[in-house]
């Protein structure tokens, strides 16, 4: 690994904020039919993709104001543009492998390289963490080599690490309940200490939705606080919409006429 200390995203060959850590959100370009594809049979695409910009708006609005350098490990590579305008003052990082365990592998060597020597890696849609959790994600690699977030879904929203460990995401089955225990498995097996994160939500269906904006959890998150509230609208008032018809009461007949 390269013993230079990491230079600030932003440009200038200034030293990093953060005293070498850094914090990457791993994203896909918010675009119908690639984005949110869990809530697209909900929302449709379009509606999908809408509600992914907002979270990641705010998932970077939120990364902006820890104390670590920021980066954004992108893909497809030809959105560059989009997303450095999406999260200004970011390093930009093009995502690398073919899967997602290839592509998280990736962005952490590619930080460790550069000389950070705390690197913490988060899902684009959690817009809902508090400053706290980043800031204990660090913290707890004093501790240990790894941290994870754990999802309520059996996976993890954060995943940190000192080091390079390419063990940690060979053929773990990423996108199924399996995710966590499979990480963790493949750390004891690797030698490594690790400390979890309390659990989070997932906002991977509508219901999720539902539950974090009651629950308050969206507060501080305009943008998907926003796009949340317009979803629920318009899904309440389909459901008013299509069972308006239902539970009417029939008109008595009129009785007959004398005859």
């Amino acid at each position: 690994m390269s013993s230079a200390r990491p230079v600030d995203p932003g440009g200038a060959g200034r030293p990093a904020r953060g005293a070498g850590r850094a914090l990457a959100v791993i994203a896909k370009e918010p675009v119908a039919g690639q984005a949110k594809t869990r809530l697209a049979a909900a929302l449709g695409p379009q509606g999908a993709a809408h509600l992914a910009a907002a979270m990641l708006r705010d998932t970077i609005r939120a990364v902006a104001r820890v104390d670590a350098a920021p980066w954004l490990c992108f893909t497809p590579g030809e959105a560059r543009e989009r997303m450095a305008r999406l999260a200004p003052g970011f390093g930009l990082l093009p995502q690398r492998g073919d899967g997602l365990g290839e592509r998280l592998a990736a962005c952490l060597e590619e930080l460790t390289d550069r000389g950070a020597d705390k690197v913490a890696i988060i899902a684009a849609d959690t817009p809902h963490l508090p400053l706290a959790a980043y800031q204990a994600g660090f913290a707890l690699l004093d501790e240990a080599d790894v941290t994870l977030g754990p999802s309520l879904d059996g996976g993890y929203y954060l995943i940190g690490a000192r080091r390079p460990a390419p063990e940690l995401f060979a053929g773990v089955p990423m996108g199924t309940d399996a995710v966590l225990e499979a990480t963790l498995e493949r750390a004891r097996h690797a030698g490594l200490e690790v400390r979890l994160l309390p659990p989070a939500r997932d906002l991977d269906r509508v219901e999720d939705l539902t539950a974090a904006l009651a629950a308050g959890e969206l507060d501080d998150s305009p943008y998907t606080r926003a796009a949340a509230t317009a979803i629920m609208a318009k899904t309440t008032g389909a459901l008013v919409s299509s069972g308006s018809g239902r539970g009417r009461r029939r008109a008595a007949p009129s009785p007959p006429r004398p005859g």
